[in-house]
């Protein structure tokens, strides 16, 4: 996109909605295993926890080197579908075909062995959402040309998050009960949320046709020496060290939701997924609230707010206890809200650092960019995941292939600090490295920045 027209913000609507349609099916594919593949090695499987954990983790170790690889490579593709959109037609398609496979383990010799099967298809599924999401996320760049403009861009792509988040949150377990449960309830859900991640991921391929080619071309400077050139940007680093921070004590909460509100409110699965739906739904309507907002206080002050916000929710959460649904409720309406509200800034700020790379350097880097943060949002869920599995291991956690079984008092009190302690350890440490951001309007605005 010419800097003019990224200036100008004439896209339509259709083309803004075609954009952010294709982040229901990248959240589905992004949540619904950080949400449910290491309950599913754990109870359906029998998939040891630590052996679980791994599978999970160690195949985001490629993805470090594989987004930015897919950053680097789109920023030099050309074609008359332009740099990006190839990239969201073959990922889609992969991404659909990888999910299946996901949930659906043959029988082989031993739980150990069922997941290093996990492991493999999810190096490969890890892959394909490689190839998708890091152009996908470079394409808002180019979509935008001025500090509200990108809010605009990524409040649209967080509305789709939102919806995402209802699909990939709400409907996993409720089509897991309605496919009778076990083996065969985790496979109805696979085919039916592939199906949903195909159909949006492919709609912003086809929609985005309009988006004017990008003016400028990156130059051939090597992988290597362009890390080394992102590294120098201060805002961004700042930036993915507060982003890496929170999405591992989250992710951590999201590995363990099932087990916490079996074991310790007794809620069941259908039950839980009316909870994730409230949930998803205030993440669908509060993006204009942030934004509004923002541009009244800034982005910092408002993911500032959000994540201390975030923080005393689940605080507040740990003393709730069974039968007060009520609690429950209100915990997923906050957390909903204010999960948005950090993570709509954390998104419009990484697009701020990218414009300011563009103006120091006069280069289109985006898709580098692009690749490390992916890399980032990636390796932190995973880890966070992880995280979780080796915990559980240590408490004791014993899988199974019958569902959830009873388990000692000890391993409940892991469950519950697992869940409770994870996010808000690493979302203080979010808070305190965000405090040291910097960027501003006015920096952008400068002609000579050094």
């Amino acid at each position: 996109m010419s800097d003019q027209t990224a200036a100008s913000g004439k896209l339509s609507t259709g083309v803004y909605a075609a954009y952010g349609t294709g982040w229901i099916g990248g959240q589905v594919f992004r949540d619904v295993p950080a949400l449910i593949l290491l309950p599913f090695m754990l109870s359906v499987v029998g998939v040891p926890p630590a052996v679980a954990g791994a599978a999970i983790f160690l195949p985001k170790l490629w993805v470090v080197v594989c987004d930015p690889l897919m950053g680097l490579l789109s920023d030099r593709t050309q074609s008359r579908w332009g740099r990006r959109r190839p990239f969201l037609l073959v990922g889609s398609i992969l991404c659909g075909l990888t999910f299946i496979l996901l949930f659906n383990v043959p029988d082989l010799s031993s739980g150990a062995v069922k997941g290093i099967y996990v492991g493999a298809i999810y190096l490969i599924a890890s892959t394909a959402f490689s190839i998708y999401s890091v152009p996908y996320l470079t394409l808002g760049s180019e979509m935008s040309g001025t500090m509200h403009e990108r809010t605009v861009v990524m409040s649209w792509r967080q509305m789709g998050l939102g919806l995402g988040l209802i699909a990939g949150n709400a409907m996993p377990f409720y089509l897991v009960s309605a496919g009778g449960g076990g083996a065969a309830g985790y496979s109805l859900m696979a085919l039916v949320l592939a199906g949903v991640c195909f159909a949006t991921m492919i709609t912003t391929f086809f929609g985005t046709a309009s988006v004017p080619k990008p003016a400028r071309v990156e130059a051939l400077v090597p992988l290597k020496e362009q890390v080394k050139l992102a590294a120098r940007n201060t805002p961004f680093l700042i930036l993915v060290a507060a982003n890496f921070a929170q999405l591992v004590g989250s992710a951590g909460a999201y590995a363990t939701i099932a087990m916490y509100m079996h074991y310790r409110l007794n809620i069941g699965l259908v039950q839980l997924s009316e909870v994730l739906l409230v949930l998803s739904v205030v993440v669908v309507v509060t993006p204009p609230l942030w934004t509004m907002l923002s541009r009244r206080i800034g982005k910092k002050a408002v993911f500032i707010l959000s994540i201390i916000c975030f923080i005393a929710t689940f605080l507040l959460f740990g003393l709730v206890r069974e039968g007060q649904m009520w609690g429950v409720y209100l915990f997923a309406v906050a957390l909903g809200a204010f999960n948005c509200g950090f993570s709509l800034m954390a998104f419009s700020m990484l697009l701020d650092a990218i414009a300011l790379d563009a103006k120091i350097s006069g280069l289109n880097r985006e898709g580098v960019y692009a690749g490390l943060w992916s890399a980032m949002d990636k390796t932190a869920f995973a880890f966070g995941a992880l995280l979780a599995g080796l915990a559980l291991g240590y408490f004791g956690y014993q899988e199974s292939t019958t569902g959830f079984t009873t388990q000692s008092d000890e391993t409940l009190a892991g469950i519950s600090l697992t869940y409770i302690g994870m996010p808000v350890v690493f979302a203080v440490l979010s808070l305190l490295i965000m405090l040291k951001y910097r960027l501003t309007e006015k920096d952008l605005a400068e002609k000579d920045l050094t």
